[in-house]
């Protein structure tokens, strides 16, 4: 499954950025990835990652195994890893974490813990990394928006 965001919809035609989806399964498996990497990988190849599901350790050894793969073809090595990110708190529903709150606030729609529980799993990740980014700030308000924030 890939989840696609409204406010992301002009990179999806040529995958000219690694879409927020794409990084949450990158945290998961703990794949390191830059854009110059993923701009070497044709469009099919980038649209398989996009595709691969990460919900199982099955599924998330196959995701870093075609990700070694394309590394290996493209760069002659295998990807890089890191260490998978572990109790993602994108997944505690029962806190908001730090950095969306201080943003929310900073934009002026303080997000509720009412509204932390009610967005999946993919529209809090995105909140958080839209939180702690210093490109695009504009971002955070658009997703708030899009995932239709109790103060929009």
């Amino acid at each position: 499954m890939f989840y696609k965001y409204r406010f992301e919809s002009e990179i999806y035609p040529e995958m000219s950025r690694i879409p927020l989806h794409v990084r949450m399964k990158l945290d998961l498996t703990g794949v390191k990835m830059s854009l110059k990497a993923w701009l070497a990988f044709s469009l099919e190849e980038r649209n398989a990652l996009c595709e691969l599901p990460v919900e199982t350790d099955e599924e998330r050894v196959a995701f870093t195994g075609y990700a070694h793969e394309l590394s290996r073809r493209y760069f002659g090595e295998p990807a890089a890893l890191a260490p998978p990110v572990a109790n993602p708190a994108w997944e505690n529903q029962g806190r908001v974490p730090d950095s969306v709150a201080a943003k929310g606030r900073e934009v002026d729609h303080p997000v509720t813990l009412a509204e932390w529980r009610a967005w999946n799993c993919c529209q809090r990740y995105a909140l958080i990394k839209l939180s702690v980014t210093k490109n695009e700030p504009e971002l955070f308000i658009q997703a708030i928006k899009e995932f239709g924030g109790e103060n929009s």
